[in-house]
């Protein structure tokens, strides 16, 4: 498809395939991801023969971390490009051949088995950047099988209050909590695609409402650690730091602090 043709969301994500990984090599990142991996862990499928799904795949950063673990995993992302990074990363971890990609858009995922995964991980707010969130959801949950899990990120709407206040407009504002709708912040207009954010009871509604059930929401994270990265600059302060995190990842009065929510959600 010609680049001219293709979304907003696909044209970018395809432009900085090649350095993604650049912008989130930090002592911040390292201590986001491990929290991410703590998260994610207890509800990694207790056989590793049962397949996985990666959803907005990226450059494969999660499916790497799930290969090494012993799963079978299925990379997908409405970027070609970003798919090309990701099998390239996978090489190394999945030397039988036993991963799968895919270029596809989360709301349209009919190239996939139904009733098939047991696990789902949507990290990076791919469902929330889809055109439809609803429907991206409704195609994951075909894809899964009884019982099956999908733990996903979610930009936190209420968390994004400071930039509109900083941006002096009451009318956007009001538009913007209305609807939860903003755009990714990028200089090519061309580029700028919807995002879709969600406040910790619109993730409850939007599971509810796609076949899911809630089973745990993480703020994550919790403390503006991106703003204090000389504070996680040794391993020693991260693990310190992660331990004050995680004592407020669940504390529904801090849930509204966090940039982003991460639920785990169990097919009904």
């Amino acid at each position: 498809m010609p680049r001219s043709k293709r979304p907003a969301v696909q044209r970018y994500h395809d432009r900085v395939a090649p350095r993604y990984d650049d912008s989130y090599d930090d002592s911040y990142w390292q201590w986001h991801d491990a929290l991410t991996w703590d998260y994610l862990k207890p509800h990694l499928p207790a056989d590793v023969s049962r397949p996985v799904l990666d959803l907005g795949c990226g450059t494969g950063k999660w499916a790497a971390r799930l290969a090494k673990s012993g799963f079978a995993v299925t990379c997908v992302d409405i970027s070609a490009r970003m798919v090309d990074q990701a099998r390239a990363k996978l090489a190394a971890h999945d030397p039988q051949g036993r991963c799968r990609f895919l270029q596809a858009d989360l709301c349209d995922l009919s190239e996939l088995e139904p009733d098939r995964f047991a696990l789902a991980v949507a990290f990076g707010e791919p469902i929330g950047c889809s055109s439809s969130p609803k429907r991206a959801m409704r195609q994951i949950r075909r894809l899964l099988a009884p019982q099956g899990k999908l733990v996903a990120t979610f930009d936190n709407r209420l968390a994004a209050i400071d930039f509109y206040l900083q941006q002096g407009g009451v009318q956007a504002l009001a538009r913007f909590l209305r609807d939860g709708k903003t755009h990714w912040l990028t200089r090519d207009r061309e580029e700028q695609f919807d995002i879709h954010t969600h406040a910790p009871n619109d993730v409850k509604t939007l599971a509810e409402s796609t076949g899911f059930e809630v089973v745990d929401l993480v703020g994550k994270t919790v403390l503006p650690m991106r703003h204090y990265r000389a504070l996680l600059e040794s391993s020693q302060s991260r693990r310190a730091w992660a331990r004050v995190e995680k004592s407020l990842a669940r504390d529904t009065h801090a849930l509204g602090r966090a940039a982003h929510l991460q639920a785990c959600l169990r097919a009904v």
